[in-house]
């Protein structure tokens, strides 16, 4: 499992994190029916403009395995109590040429920690219902399910699962 880094992602990333998600997130596609033109928010498609914004909401980081980027992951802080309050954890990915050697928890730790860092006592994540082997992960890193609910875009119809953790006892 030996990496290179886990650091934070700058602008001069911007095309390392597109390809690193549109990667991780393609096996994604046939298994949520989804398409470009009905899920533009979905990684597997992210462009520069919407990855440009989302780097100005969230902080990205990429995990360097074998001087490549491997993985991705972004953190939010002070997050609305209605989306599970504090800290929030998104775009985990990591490319399939890097699929296991433990570096999705790995780099979940490490984000886990940056909350921490930052004063969030709970960190909130979704998952799409389908994607059962994500919601078992999580659970095996200590995260509950906290709700389910409907998202809609584009004609699709999605039920997501909402799931936290507490940072601080």
């Amino acid at each position: 499992m030996p990496i290179d880094a886990i650091r934070r992602a700058e602008q001069s990333d911007v095309d390392s994190l597109i390809a690193v998600l549109r990667a991780a997130f393609a096996q994604q596609v046939p298994r949520l029916g989804l398409d470009e033109e009905s899920a533009p928010w979905h990684p597997a498609f992210r462009r520069r403009p919407r990855m440009l914004e989302e780097m100005e909401r969230f902080t990205f980081f990429l995990l360097i395995a074998d001087g490549q980027p491997a993985g991705c992951i972004a953190i939010e802080t002070n997050v609305d109590e209605a989306r599970g309050g504090d800290g929030y954890i998104g775009r985990v990915g990591v490319h399939p040429d890097y699929r296991g050697r433990g570096y999705a928890r790995l780099m979940m730790t490490f984000a886990e920690a940056a909350l921490r860092d930052r004063g969030c006592r709970h960190v909130h994540l979704v998952v799409h219902a389908e994607l059962t082997e994500l919601i078992d992960l999580y659970r095996r890193l200590g995260y509950k399910v906290v709700g389910h609910r409907r998202f809609e875009s584009g004609g699709l119809s999605f039920r997501l699962t909402d799931m936290r953790k507490a940072l601080l006892q």
